[in-house]
């Protein structure tokens, strides 16, 4: 596997593997590109909408509104506007009972195993469910930012809680996926690491599927499925996500951006930037600078 798509970054520490992420996007330009890691993720929205799309699927989050990522599940996020969202991540094994006990059995090991994954949508799970678990995130969060005393064991008791809920109203969901599946996602998970790594070079889907040992035309289907977009519109956004780091981190010129990211059309670029940013290069850089 290669390491650019999957995420490397520590979570938590050695003892207590878990850490909250709280961001307010204040411009409305917050994006995190596609991305997988071992850990699972739980976001929570507090205001705003965040587009959340976990292998092909999107996802609308409204305040109040939370949403599961599983272990090596492709996703990314965005906003739409100004919002104010949490993420929870944390390894499965977190959970683990040190006595192999009946919980670890029925309860703990199918979860840590992956033979149970999560619902993705928060949408399915009964009202009332639903809201003891955003009751239980919410307080996640808080004693992770206040650390009051014996916090950790209050967050893992919340987590369990959590569990406990998704066991009740039999929410969580059987993984059913086969081994040929699982070499077509690693596969498709190897061809998003190549683009992040040549994004700057030009790039055909005939060379993309040759990656893959696919057909072009299978290739494009299947990449739609998990990701939500076609090969060409990934790399594209892709490529605008790196343009605006550098109008942000850099002195160079518009073109200059839209060379150095792999665009030889520079009308093309400005086009593109507004569709995934809703606005020019050069007002984003405006905004992006003002607010610092």
């Amino acid at each position: 596997m290669l390491p650019t798509l999957q995420e490397k970054h520590t979570h938590g520490t050695t003892t207590f593997p878990l850490q909250v992420y709280s961001h307010h996007d204040k411009d409305g330009f917050y994006s995190v590109a596609q991305h997988w890691h071992e850990e699972l993720e739980w976001v929570y929205v507090e205001t705003g909408v965040l587009e959340l799309t976990v292998r092909g699927k999107s996802y609308l989050l409204h305040p109040g509104e939370f949403c599961f990522v599983n272990s090596g599940e492709l996703h990314e996020i965005r906003s739409t506007g100004e919002s104010f969202h949490h993420a929870v991540v944390f390894r499965a094994s977190f959970l683990d009972f040190e006595l192999y006990d009946t919980c670890q059995h029925q309860f703990i090991r199918p979860v840590t195993s992956h033979r149970l994954s999560f619902p993705t949508p928060a949408q399915i799970l009964p009202a009332e469910a639903a809201g003891a678990i955003l009751g239980h995130l919410q307080g996640i969060v808080r004693l992770y930012h206040e650390r009051t005393p014996g916090y950790p064991l209050s967050i893992k008791i919340h987590i369990l809680q959590v569990l406990e809920q998704l066991y009740r109203c039999n929410a969580l969901v059987e993984s059913a996926g086969s081994a040929r599946e699982e070499e077509n996602l690693n596969k498709l998970k190897n061809v998003i690491t190549y683009m992040q790594q040549h994004y700057t070079q030009p790039l055909t889907l005939q060379e993309l599927a040759d990656l893959t040992y696919l057909s072009p035309t299978y290739f494009c289907h299947y990449f739609r499925k998990e990701t939500g977009k076609s090969p060409i519109g990934f790399l594209n956004e892709y490529r605008i996500q790196q343009a605006a780091q550098l109008l942000t981190e850099s002195d160079l010129s518009v073109s200059q951006i839209a060379v150095a990211v792999g665009f030889d059309n520079f009308s093309y670029f400005i086009r593109k930037f507004r569709e995934y940013k809703r606005v020019s290069p050069k007002e984003y850089r405006k905004q992006l600078c003002g607010s610092r």
